[in-house]
């Protein structure tokens, strides 16, 4: 699954658009590091997007220049968005990084249930504990091995930093938790 085309679908699933307007959330939002892709790439995805009518683009005239292609999300890119922006929020596998799951998290308001949310939650917080399960095991084997010494400082640092992390993590999935049950937050989901 692509985070290019999730992020794509995602903005104009918000509001129809031109590339440059699309390539400039990339960078306003600081998605380009976390997809990892550069302004040509965006172009490509556009041209993808159209061919496979997830998109469709209309030349529509600029108050400040040339016309300019707009593009607005079609009934089977909605679907699509959905497909992906679920496989971000629900699957660990090779090809997800640590942070798939948050960045994936800025594509929910009104797209999901809340039901769904809480799931997706659920599903990463018992992801995270048992990664925090499996960090604290590995410690405790090496201690009894006697390699905790052989780990330089930096590693040490590095170590006690990713738990630390880990706990934050934990607790804004709490939080999250706890804030979606509230009446008022319901709007912020789809119907159920």
């Amino acid at each position: 699954m692509s985070r290019v085309d999730l992020v794509v679908l995602g903005l104009l699933a918000e509001q129809p658009m031109h590339g440059y307007k699309i390539v400039s959330f990339f960078e306003k939002r600081g998605l380009i590091f976390w997809t990892r892709v550069k302004t040509a790439s965006v172009y490509k995805a556009l041209q993808r997007l159209e061919k496979n009518d997830f998109i469709s683009g209309e030349m529509k005239l600029d108050d400040n220049g040339p016309p300019k292609k707009v593009f607005t999300i079609t009934d089977k890119g909605k679907n699509q968005f959905l497909e992906i922006l679920r496989h971000f929020l629900f699957n660990k596998d090779v090809s997800t990084s640590p942070m798939d799951f948050w960045n994936a998290l800025r594509f929910v308001h009104h797209t999901i249930s809340r039901a769904e949310f809480l799931r997706a939650l659920e599903n990463h917080e018992k992801w995270m504990n048992e990664h925090v399960g499996n960090m604290k095991k590995k410690h405790q084997e090496a201690i009894d091995a006697g390699k905790l010494n052989n780990i330089p400082f930096y590693g040490k640092i590095m170590m006690n930093t990713m738990n630390e992390l880990m706990k934050i993590e934990i607790k804004t999935i709490t939080e999250m938790k706890l804030a979606a049950m509230l009446p008022e937050n319901q709007i912020d989901f789809a119907e159920e």
